[in-house]
């Protein structure tokens, strides 16, 4: 049997007309290479961040318990809009929800762990239809309460799901083709990246960029699952492919990273067991400094959390970058917030070797003077030659 597992996330669906382009595409795809194909939706772009508000509007208290009975719910929704999409075009369809897709996780709501998963709801739901839906994000307790494995988890979903179905690999479609070697919209002359190997996207991921979630791109390491990167319109082009290779040229300016100092190393380490008890992706940007930790991928209030567990945290400025090289793997450094974008800028033209800046280019003063200043206040604030990461 061809089978793929392929997924879309939420910026593929910002108008219901969407959900037709993308059913022509399965369509197509069951025409002439699968035979059956499991399809992890995310929800429509902004519903879920809509929902939370909404949320929020009644009971700004609200249980991680209800938030996993109900933001989850616009993921559902994308799902069966893409059902109906497809039964217009005559496909036979199912949505499989977290109650149903036998993906089992503790009770960690909101953040909640894998526990098992099995193929066994797929395949009996093949024998009659040719696409499954899923929503993405969702699973379920023991207690068989719906629980929410985080934002951003589709990528996580489809994953799980092809290593259920023994696949060697999982398509992913979004916005952009694949890995850049700097976010395209905050840095000018970025390259689009063909071939990363997992610890170069699982650091990326890390670092706070815009790729894939990091825990997806650790399961799918962990389980030999390469993934593939498509663009999400006009021809679906894949853009990078994730799996085994050698390291990449990469610069990394996490915009929504937070600083975190503490007393003293054991105050830090304290903080370090809770943030990776709730899943909350950190690093060390100085192994000598280790007082020093870093939230990234933003989304997250850590000072209040960490406030709810007696632990004691300043904020400081400035923001992570992190800088990929081929010969001497990761470097990352604390930078001034209002320098982050110009010196992120600097180093990828150092690292492709970029010596004129573009006409259209107003984000870099190239002069020498310039540059020894940033240099100055790049290399003052936490200076570093090592890295460590920490996630659960």
């Amino acid at each position: 049997m061809s089978m793929h597992v392929l997924k879309f996330g939420g910026s593929t669906f910002t108008d219901t007309e969407d959900f037709f382009k993308i059913a022509y595409f399965l369509r197509n795809r069951l025409q002439t290479d699968s035979k059956k194909l499991v399809v992890v939706v995310s929800a429509m772009s902004g519903l879920t961040e809509q929902m939370r508000e909404l949320a929020l509007s009644v009971n700004p208290n609200i249980s991680p318990e209800a938030v996993d009975s109900f933001l989850p719910l616009a993921d559902t929704m994308g799902a069966n809009l893409l059902r109906i999409a497809l039964e217009a075009c005559g496909v036979s369809v199912s949505v499989l929800t977290g109650y149903q897709i036998n993906i089992l996780t503790d009770s960690h709501f909101s953040r909640a762990r894998l526990r098992s998963f099995s193929s066994h709801a797929m395949l009996d739901t093949f024998v009659e239809k040719d696409v499954v839906i899923v929503p993405g994000g969702q699973a379920t307790d023991i207690k068989n309460r719906p629980t929410w494995l985080g934002k951003n988890s589709s990528d996580l979903t489809a994953i799980i799901l092809a290593v259920a179905l023994g696949l060697p690999k999982c398509e992913i479609y979004s916005d952009v083709a694949g890995i850049y070697s700097a976010d395209p919209n905050l840095i000018d002359n970025t390259r689009l990246l063909p071939s990363v190997p997992f610890e170069s996207v699982l650091e990326m991921s890390l670092s706070g960029a815009k790729v894939m979630h990091h825990r997806a791109i650790s399961f799918a390491q962990q389980h030999g699952v390469d993934i593939v990167c498509h663009l999400n319109h006009s021809d679906y082009h894949i853009g990078t492919s994730i799996g085994k290779g050698t390291p990449v040229k990469a610069v990394i300016v996490d915009q929504r990273s937070v600083v975190l100092s503490f007393e003293n190393e054991e105050q830090a380490l304290n903080a370090m067991e809770f943030l990776k008890e709730d899943n909350v992706p950190i690093v060390i940007p100085d192994a000598n400094k280790p007082h020093i930790i870093v939230v990234t991928c933003g989304f997250f209030d850590v000072k209040k959390f960490l406030h709810q567990k007696g632990v004691s945290v300043n904020i400081e400025p400035g923001k992570l970058l992190t800088k990929f090289t081929e010969e001497n793997g990761i470097e990352r450094f604390i930078v001034p917030d209002d320098k982050l974008i110009e010196i992120g800028q600097q180093i990828h033209n150092q690292l492709y070797e970029l010596q004129e800046e573009p006409e259209n280019n107003s984000r870099v003063n190239n002069s020498e003077e310039q540059k020894k200043r940033y240099a100055k206040e790049f290399f003052s604030l936490y200076p570093n030659k090592k890295s460590i990461h920490s996630e659960s």
